[in-house]
């Protein structure tokens, strides 16, 4: 069985690269890195340390190989003769891509005519449909129908923790990826195609529908969860997740988040309270991993993003909203992350410089589409105790008052 993965990344060689290979299959990293890709074809294979209890657990992946993404020809020509195709490239890059895409997945037609399942490895709720519709402006009319009954667009629920590896790590093998054991890989079982298809043989694969659950889950509840720790952390003066994880007043704050988060969660798609609970009792020891070395700065960034109507945060305040909740505990992740002002990254440094010179208010209409003035009083009220430096007890009576009057 032959895969590609496209992008060589944390999310690449640190979960998906090792779950293929552990499955049996022979996989072709695609990357622009080029000192990854060169490496990757002069050792045949990297070491992965995966978080056990209080150390790591060595692993190796093999039966590899690796091309410089700079090489169309040769990018089109693997994406050709795959079985299968992953992405973990980022949102943002998935436009650059799609060309190529689509010209491998017409040279496929005229090779073999097999179909092709394209598994998305990426934090985005409608990330199917999304790329569906780069590629789509590619295709030709001829080919049109091959495109849509045998290309299957796949959304993935990323799970694994991967942060930046350890320089103990690194110094040994350029190569080395640090993460947690996480296995589970939650998939669209309505985006194979054709449909009907077997699913692919991979360990870890969950096949569900309706899929939106578990892309939420992990995008409303997880990333938003990780993205609050970065910017109240910060605020605090913290460097590292795993320190913001332990510090219990902190930790109240986005355990009350995630409940709220999660409680809206399982009330828009009908699915167990207790079953979502679960999912945030088992993310906090897993946040909380000292052994997985994650910074604020790399959590928080491109809060332009992160901050979006539909993102982690806002996406998350409105779903608690629809239901009925009050988003207080999240209102208070936004209005830490309007503050988030990492000098060297450029979108937190334009947030961030907007809600101090222009207000709260129009940060959040224009970064958020949060306009009820009800909303914005709340996260502004927040915002300014930020800015005050007060106290947890004085954030715990606001809260109070909130809850009592909604």
């Amino acid at each position: 069985m032959k895969a590609v993965m496209y992008g060589a990344g944390n999310i690449g060689r640190g979960f998906i690269g090792e779950v293929l290979y552990k499955s049996g299959y022979t996989t072709t990293y695609i990357d622009v890195n080029e000192a990854v890709v060169k490496a990757l074809n002069k050792d045949k294979k990297y070491p992965i340390y995966l978080t056990r209890s209080t150390g790591y657990s060595e692993e190796w992946v093999g039966n590899l190989n690796a091309i410089d993404g700079r090489n169309k020809e040769d990018v089109i020509n693997a994406i050709a003769d795959t079985d299968l195709l992953c992405t973990a490239l980022g949102v943002n890059i998935l436009p650059f891509v799609a060309e190529s895409l689509a010209k491998a997945i017409e040279l496929r037609m005229k090779k073999s005519a097999r179909p092709l399942n394209i598994m998305i490895c990426e934090n985005m709720i409608g990330s199917n449909t999304y790329l569906h519709g780069l590629v789509e402006k590619y295709i030709s009319e001829e080919n049109k129908d091959f495109f849509e009954n045998n290309i299957g667009f796949v959304c993935v629920s990323v799970g694994r923790v991967v942060p930046p590896t350890p320089e103990q790590f690194l110094a040994k093998n350029p190569l080395a990826v640090c993460a947690d054991p996480y296995y589970e890989i939650p998939v669209d079982a309505k985006g194979f195609r054709p449909v009907g298809c077997e699913y692919p043989k991979i360990n870890g694969l969950v096949p569900f529908s309706p899929f939106d659950f578990f892309i939420e889950r992990k995008l409303l509840v997880h990333n938003m969860a990780h993205a609050m720790m970065a910017y109240v952390g910060r605020i605090k003066g913290y460097h590292f997740i795993y320190e913001i994880s332990n510090d219990p007043e902190i930790k109240y704050f986005i355990t009350r988040a995630m409940i709220e988060a999660g409680r809206a969660l399982a009330s828009r798609h009908g699915a167990s309270c207790d079953t979502v609970m679960q999912f945030v009792e088992d993310l906090m020891p897993r946040l909380e991993n000292e052994l997985l070395i994650d910074s604020v700065e790399r959590v928080g960034k491109d809060t332009k993003r992160k901050l979006g109507p539909n993102d982690r945060l806002a996406g998350s305040f409105k779903m608690v909203k629809e239901q009925g909740g009050v988003p207080a505990h999240i209102a208070i992740g936004i209005a830490a992350g309007l503050l988030f002002d990492v000098p060297d990254d450029a979108a937190a440094v334009e947030v961030s410089s907007c809600a101090k010179n222009l207000g709260v208010a129009a940060a959040l209409e224009k970064y958020s589409d949060i306009t009820d003035k009800h909303d914005v009083q709340m996260i502004e009220t927040f915002y300014n105790m930020f800015k005050d430096k007060a106290s947890f007890a004085d954030f715990c009576k606001v809260l109070t008052n909130l809850k009592s009057t909604h």
